[in-house]
């Protein structure tokens, strides 16, 4: 198979099954490829686009089952997305280096096997995927994508950065409610979601151009309303963006970064959970103290 045949079949194919079939090991060579924008992924009805919000639940309700499955529902919403946009990024962007879109196609089944982790827990709490409607965040800013350095810089620095943030304070919420469960799956995102990042820093700084700093060049390539608050949580956790590559000038620069939306989380519920700048490790996770 070739990679654009791969792509095309992740994003038109409409059943869920085939968005997780796994790549092949080998591929066939192709040439004189041609940049194909693909607008928006083919569906089935269950999993297509809503403009319908839903908010996620608040970390003190993860005690529940019910705010359990939805929080999981909307994470693996954002790895299919991911999945989708991986796959259109190899077709946007036929020039990019083979050892690029390779990395692409390892992050896409790293994605497919989150996916599949988030839909199984999540049916252990009585939801289904496409039970409940999938906003198109990620999607949205396709149109503002015209190179393969502003694509990293929206999904890998800044979408999967900030999930590097989510990741813990998710793991630390649902352990803290004793739900070791979910708190290792969320460990598995991190640990993959660092070398998620990792690619996508490795495409931004090839890009750098002489004489010109990382922060700046990380604003020219986004566009608003889309700020440098999507490349962090509500709660910001410089370590990780270390162990992702970024420089330290970078990671001061996004950590003072704020906007109107800035300030909105209650810190005292983030303390409720212990949350702090310590960074967990699946290999290390706390098997104490779990709240009854």
């Amino acid at each position: 198979m070739k990679l654009s045949d791969y792509a095309k079949h992740l994003l038109l194919s409409p059943g869920l099954e085939d968005k997780l079939i796994s790549p092949p090991k080998v591929w066939e060579e192709e040439t004189g490829l041609v940049s194909i924008r693909i607008e928006k992924p083919i569906r089935e009805d269950r999993l297509s686009f809503s403009d319908k919000k839903v908010k996620i639940p608040r970390l003190e309700h993860l005690n529940q089952a019910s705010a359990k499955g939805l929080t999981l529902h909307h994470f693996a919403n954002h790895e299919l997305m991911a999945i989708e946009l991986f796959a259109w990024a190899i077709l946007a962007f036929p020039d990019a280096p083979i050892h690029v879109k390779l990395g692409f196609i390892k992050t896409i089944e790293e994605e497919q096997s989150h996916l599949k982790l988030y839909i199984k827990r999540m049916s252990d709490f009585g939801i289904q995927f496409g039970d409940i409607p999938l906003n198109y965040i990620f999607w949205k800013q396709i149109p503002k994508l015209h190179t393969l350095e502003e694509f990293t810089a929206v999904l890998s620095i800044s979408f999967e950065g900030a999930n590097l943030d989510y990741s813990q304070v998710y793991a630390k919420a649902f352990h803290h409610f004793g739900d070791l469960e979910t708190a290792e799956i969320m460990m598995q995102i991190f640990e993959d979601e660092i070398k998620h990042v990792k690619r996508g820093m490795r495409v931004f700084q090839n890009g750098l151009p002489e004489g010109k700093s990382d922060w700046d060049y990380y604003l020219s390539l986004i566009q608003f309303p889309f700020t440098p608050r999507r490349a962090k949580g509500y709660y910001f956790m410089p370590a990780t963006r270390r162990m992702a590559g970024m420089s330290e000038s970078f990671i001061q620069n996004l950590e003072n970064y704020s906007d109107e939306y800035t300030g909105r989380v209650n810190h005292q519920i983030l303390e409720r959970f212990s949350l702090d700048k310590t960074v967990w490790k699946k290999s290390r996770l706390p098997r104490t103290n779990l709240s009854e």
